[in-house]
């Protein structure tokens, strides 16, 4: 088998800024609780004439740049996301459209926070195969159209942003050297938007008011969160053989400072061993893992013989672990 690695990278957040203190104006909150409970200063979001397809695009054109390549040159496009455009057609056939790549496959996956993760391993089986020889994932979100922004206990976390790499071979023992991924539809209903699919149209006689946005178990996330992060971490470093010694990075999805934390501490490894941006860009679901892995490239963090884990963890419940050595 080929060696599949990441030849491109690029992240892109818009540029209207939320802090703290402007969500005062929507709900009952206040900057310590906000940071004390999440780590969480600021996020971005998106502007009316936005959609998920246009941040992605976005991140598209850097990651593209970034590796020497064109559009044409990409021959599988695999979109991250549970924020698309419209419920179908798909909005990576949007991104494909818009940003012009002619000769590619497209489609989407939804993993909620944990897509990235998962869309990454299936762009590193494709990549490098017949017919594939440049795959570019991308995860694109905009939450602050599908939260209650009346909802103090899930508005205030959450922002928009696009993160994508481009995937192709490169040399031997570099790459995507292998991941994890785990799945318990049993926890479905602890992160969902309850309304607006086949089972409780928006129209239907079971449709109730609020039932359109996000909504979040958020000590049942907490209870999930601090044991699936670790979990991913090593079973995808003992899948390589891989040790967690051996490891120069984590990345692990933006979600909570606190679980980041705790996650750590049950890996035996001080924060040093992490990077986090949620400070700035709070969480921006499926996009948050690329994004700080862009963030922390450019911050020198990430070079050539670092080995980095990425990890994430979401609805679904679904959770799951890279190894990439750079």
């Amino acid at each position: 088998m080929v060696s599949v690695g990441i030849i491109g990278l690029g992240a892109y957040v818009p540029p209207n800024e939320m802090s703290n203190e402007d969500w005062m104006e929507y709900v009952d909150t206040s900057d310590e609780w906000i940071t004390t409970k999440t780590g969480m200063k600021k996020r971005r979001i998106a502007s009316s004439d936005m959609c998920t397809s246009d941040l992605a695009v976005e991140a598209c054109k850097q990651a593209l740049e970034d590796a020497n390549l064109k559009p044409k040159d990409i021959d599988l496009l695999i979109l991250a996301t549970s924020s698309p455009d419209v419920p179908l057609s798909s909005t990576a056939g949007i991104i494909q459209d818009k940003l012009g790549c002619v000769e590619c496959a497209a489609f989407d996956i939804n993993a909620v926070c944990a897509g990235w993760i998962h869309a990454l391993d299936i762009g590193s089986r494709f990549a490098g195969t017949s017919g594939y020889q440049n795959v570019l994932v991308v995860g694109s979100e905009i939450y602050s159209r599908i939260l209650n922004w009346k909802d103090r206990a899930t508005c205030v976390l959450f922002g928009d942003g696009a993160g994508a790499v481009v995937l192709s071979e490169v040399g031997n023992g570099k790459g995507i050297l292998g991941s994890w991924l785990m799945s318990d539809g049993s926890g479905s209903s602890v992160i969902e938007i309850p309304a607006g699919g086949v089972r409780t149209p928006f129209n239907s006689e079971d449709f109730e008011e609020g039932k359109q946005y996000f909504h979040m178990d958020g000590r049942a996330v907490w209870d999930f969160a601090i044991e699936a992060f670790p979990q991913a971490v090593r079973n995808a470093l003992s899948k390589v053989g891989k040790d967690i010694s051996d490891v120069d990075l984590i990345i692990p999805h933006q979600a909570n400072i606190n679980i980041i934390k705790a996650g750590m501490e049950k890996l035996n490894l001080g924060m040093d061993k992490t990077f986090t941006n949620l400070h700035k860009y709070g969480n921006t679901a499926g996009a948050s893992v690329p994004i700080a892995m862009r963030e922390a490239m450019d911050e020198g963090l990430i070079k050539e013989g670092t080995l980095v884990v990425t990890a994430a963890f979401g609805g679904g419940l679904a959770w799951g672990a890279n190894v990439i050595q750079f």
